[in-house]
């Protein structure tokens, strides 16, 4: 009787050691979260920032994006709860923006550029549908190849190492040609891990946010962007956004106008205009059924809906596969 009673009391002390240890992981979590996010919103201190450098080199699509995203980026929605560290804003206007949409349209841009000076080559093969969002339907995918050199810029840098590292695992297939091929998710989620080599733990905002804040970084090394001055330990782990240098708005106003033009032109020499809604945004969660199912033929895709809808696919798929709950 007596050692059953010593039994139970020591059940019951375990479990309470366990409760309160949860209890105190969840409290230091939630501390933690709370610190980060009084310091996003803190002032910022008034010391000089990084000294500006006369801009040099071109912006290569990406960061014109980056730069003019007014006029690429669709607005934030304002529906659900963001963390001030995740939300992101124009450079030029400061209006908030939508950083799935940011981060899609960079990806677009570039890709769309290396397409048409035939650096890649991109095909549509069969797949069978899958269980995760947001096409679970969706009976097709994307496929590219690099057939050129890359230009030197952020995005097709980190591109360019991917396909070489995805052609050194794939060497020694029976078919070397097919070998050649790879899916934009494959792609995109190795560029990913590149891009996250040379970004530091507290720069890290998931997904989108790790896309836009290398191409932030290579325009900061060109002098287009300026970095805020980071003279604390608190300073560092802030989420600081860079200045811009106030005379790339003249500069670069054209060169805007002819990517925005350019891209215009590849939606109607390879698009069917099947993507619609208030924003770009809402057309690509809800797109015509014919693009996600088109049935025995897939010569018919048009090509640029193809792309938005796996570009768009592949970061929604990469951010569900984050560990961070936070993260948009």
């Amino acid at each position: 009787m007596e050692a059953g009673i010593v039994v139970w009391v020591q059940v019951a002390i375990i479990i309470v050691l366990v409760v309160v240890g949860v209890l105190l992981v969840r409290a230091g979590s939630l501390g933690w979260q709370r610190l980060m996010s009084q310091a996003d919103q803190l002032p910022e201190p008034q010391v000089q920032a990084t000294e500006a450098i006369e801009p040099q080199g071109a912006v290569a699509p990406e960061g014109i994006v980056v730069l003019f995203a007014h006029e690429f980026v669709d607005r934030a929605s304002g529906r659900g709860m963001i963390s001030p560290r995740l939300r992101c804003y124009a450079p030029i206007t400061e209006d908030e923006l939508d950083p799935l949409h940011w981060a899609h349209q960079m990806l677009y841009a570039s890709l769309a550029t290396l397409y048409e000076a035939g650096c890649i080559d991109m095909r549509v093969i069969e797949r069978a549908a899958t269980f995760m969002p947001p096409y679970p339907q969706k009976t097709w995918e994307l496929q590219l190849r690099q057939i050129g050199p890359m230009p030197e810029a952020p995005i097709s840098d980190v591109l360019a190492v991917a396909f070489n590292l995805l052609r050194r695992r794939q060497r020694g297939e029976s078919d070397e040609d097919e070998a050649l091929w790879v899916s934009l998710d494959t792609l995109v989620e190795h560029g990913l891990k590149t891009i996250r080599q040379e970004i530091s733990f507290w720069q890290r905002s998931g997904v989108y946010g790790d896309i836009r804040q290398y191409v932030e970084s290579a325009l900061i090394a060109q002098g287009y962007l300026l970095e805020p001055a980071r003279p604390t330990w608190l300073d560092r782990v802030r989420h600081k956004r860079p200045r811009l240098h106030e005379e790339t708005v003249e500069r670069l106003q054209d060169d805007a106008q002819r990517l925005a033009g350019r891209l215009k032109a590849f939606q109607a020499r390879h698009g069917a205009g099947l993507l619609e809604g208030e924003t770009e945004s809402e057309a690509l969660k809800q797109p015509d059924a014919s693009l996600l199912t088109p049935g025995e033929s897939l010569d018919d895709l048009p090509l640029d809906e193809v792309l938005r809808i796996s570009i768009y696919e592949t970061l929604v798929s990469l951010r569900q596969l984050e560990p961070s709950g936070e993260s948009v």
